[in-house]
């Protein structure tokens, strides 16, 4: 009987292509892969692009970064919220339970905060105590209907055997049309959404430090320590990482993997209710079902590129925010008439990148002995 070596060498005679996972390259020469895939796509694009508006490509780079940081707080802000939708859903997917419905989860926080806004509006008004109580109140039930929204796949992923992708992306469409019927009666049916509430009272309100980025900032950047702490030196997350290696392994040396997974889940769950609330609280100040766009599915591509690291994941928010701003004002001064172009040189950058991680973790092998055996065999003929 041939032992597994044999076979395998067997197997690779073959094939022409082999990918084998690389084990040796060093940091230094992985992170240099990845800046030059950064720089290359980004001269790609800017090529591109001064090619289809016919413009000086000079004019197209300058007119980016004048779009990018006109603004340096909405910069920042957008950074932000892209970072905590990242960070909300890293525990989960490090777990390798895949958290599809963050969209969902933080649209269910933020429409129980705009309620509470609209009927407890009057009433916090009357004196700053009230207020605070509106806030905290607010704070609190984002907070859990984003856990319970969260936590019920997973009760069915442990308990039943559920995808949870397919349900989790179900959760979405729920949360969005509860957002879609709560505005129609709020609004009693006159327009599409109520507006901006307490507009005139500011009633829910966080007050203003600096100006009204400054606290949802603040909160992101709490959040992203707290979970690289949580993921790195404490019990749970540690717990975390062994489900998401082997869950056999995990159950063998006696953790509970349920408990592990609802957890984790109503973390990731708090997190996004807490998206919700700065929504309402402190950005929009109202809540539609495209308020959170598609940052959920943009926040996973985050965590992806970084590898699951809660700081460089702040690098890449940083990077796709300054690609968004700056290519939207680009479609705006050469009128383009759509963010359709920023879309395609966003995603010519990040295709590069996600390409320049596959060849830092993998390597082509062209089996040369394929062509040698080939023509033997012809030459036998």
């Amino acid at each position: 009987m041939e032992n597994t070596d044999t076979l395998k060498n067997k197997r690779h005679h073959k094939e022409l292509f082999s990918i084998i996972r690389r084990n040796d390259l060093p940091k230094w020469k992985a992170n240099l892969i990845r800046v030059i895939a950064i720089l290359a796509s980004f001269l790609f694009a800017m090529i591109l692009s001064s090619l289809i508006i016919k413009e000086n490509i000079f004019s197209v780079i300058g007119t980016l970064f004048t779009g990018a940081f006109i603004n340096p707080w909405k910069l920042l802000r957008d950074t932000a919220i892209l970072l905590a939708f990242g960070i909300a859903i890293l525990p989960p997917f490090k777990m390798k339970y895949w958290n599809m419905g963050a969209n969902g989860q933080v649209l269910i926080g933020a429409l129980m905060s705009v309620i509470l806004m609209f009927y407890l509006g009057t009433w916090a008004s009357q004196s700053g105590l009230n207020n605070f109580l509106l806030i905290a109140l607010m704070f609190v039930v984002s907070v859990a209907s984003s856990i319970i929204f969260a936590v019920i796949p997973a009760i069915f992923k442990v308990f039943f055997k559920t995808n949870e992708t397919l349900f989790t992306l179900m959760t979405n469409y729920i949360a969005a049309g509860l957002v879609s019927y709560v505005n129609y009666s709020l609004a009693k049916g006159k327009q599409e959404a109520p507006g901006i509430i307490n507009a005139s009272s500011k009633a829910g309100w966080l007050p203003p430090v600096f100006n009204q980025y400054f606290l949802p900032i603040l909160v992101v950047i709490l959040i992203t320590f707290f979970i690289w702490f949580y993921m790195s030196k404490t019990k749970h997350g540690y717990e975390v990482n062994v489900v998401g290696d082997s869950i056999n392994t995990a159950k063998y040396v006696g953790m509970n993997t349920k408990w592990i997974i609802i957890r984790t889940l109503i973390l990731s769950g708090a997190m996004c209710g807490i998206i919700g609330f700065l929504y309402t609280s402190a950005i929009n100040y109202s809540v539609s079902p495209n308020t959170c766009g598609s940052l959920g599915f943009t926040g996973i591509l985050v965590a992806w590129l970084s590898n699951f690291n809660p700081f460089v994941m702040a690098l890449v928010s940083f990077f796709l925010a300054f690609l968004t701003n700056g290519t939207s004002k680009v479609s705006s001064v050469f009128r383009l008439g759509s963010n359709d172009l920023s879309n395609v040189l966003i995603g010519i950058i990040f295709f590069s990148i996600l390409l320049s991680e596959f060849f830092i973790r993998y390597h082509f092998k062209i089996n040369l002995d394929f062509f040698r055996k080939n023509n033997k065999k012809e030459e036998e003929k």
